[in-house]
């Protein structure tokens, strides 16, 4: 994805403004995103071409007229142009973050398996197949090996022994151990495929986080796409989050 895609990204209903409103971001991203020292008319117009956009019909003259008068939106200097500072720190706040849907479907695992568990879990789980979906595939590895941690972490906790899995400091063990000890835990029984499944998920999100030369694939994901709907579902079974008052 470009960068001028990834950006039009954090502007909720950009596809439906007016051309003339487009070019208003445009020129921000040119000059904010890209830290251009000012911006000319064709490379407005080249952004509406990189987005494959139907172009303003007159960019040059409409970028002069927002240059001059009381409410001005831009200055213009030796054939470039600026963005005044008071529209500027308007479209400060219209730039932000892609919203995040509620329910982001995918192949990876049905995120339905988190209904009823804990919000902070839902939203961890909805960004990792965000990144699957979008083919950030280190980073979907990464969440998936961060949601197992805190799924075995509060399978301690919801039975009352998280003790087990703290060092004398008191911080909890590293994954490696989280998952010996989760293995060897009395308190419940894990099925055999859960228990193959889990050094295969941590393997694929230590290489994703840690090995500088390694990055994930889509097949590497699809190899373990099985292995993780098992693990997620004991685990969260395991925990029984509705019944759990926390």
């Amino acid at each position: 994805m470009s960068q001028l895609e990834t950006f039009i990204e954090k502007v909720e209903g950009f596809e439906s403004f007016t051309a003339s409103k487009q070019i208003d971001f445009f020129a921000y991203f040119l000059l904010i995103e890209c830290k251009n020292e000012g911006f000319t008319s064709k490379e407005i117009d080249e952004c509406f071409d990189q987005l494959h956009l139907p172009p303003y019909s007159n960019i040059p003259s409409y970028l002069a007229s927002k240059a001059k008068g009381k409410n001005k939106k831009y200055l213009q200097k030796n054939k470039m142009y600026y963005l005044q500072r008071t529209f500027k720190n308007e479209l400060d706040k219209l730039i932000g973050t892609p919203k995040l849907p509620s329910n982001v479907h995918s192949d990876f695992f049905p995120i339905e398996i988190f209904d009823n568990t804990r919000g902070y879990l839902k939203s961890i789980a909805n960004q990792a197949l965000l990144s699957y979906n979008k083919g950030i595939f280190d980073g979907c590895s990464v969440l998936t090996r961060k949601l197992i941690e805190i799924l075995i972490i509060e399978c301690f906790e919801r039975h009352g022994i998280e003790d087990q899995i703290k060092t004398t400091g008191g911080n909890f063990y590293y994954l490696s151990d989280l998952i010996a000890e989760f293995l060897k835990e009395p308190a419940w029984n894990i099925g055999r495929n859960a228990k193959n499944s889990l050094p295969k998920i941590k393997n694929l999100g230590d290489k994703s986080a840690h090995n500088r030369r390694y990055i994930a694939r889509q097949n590497d994901l699809e190899n373990i796409k099985d292995s993780v709907r098992t693990v997620i579902e004991e685990l969260v079974h395991l925990v029984d989050y509705e019944n759990w008052k926390k």
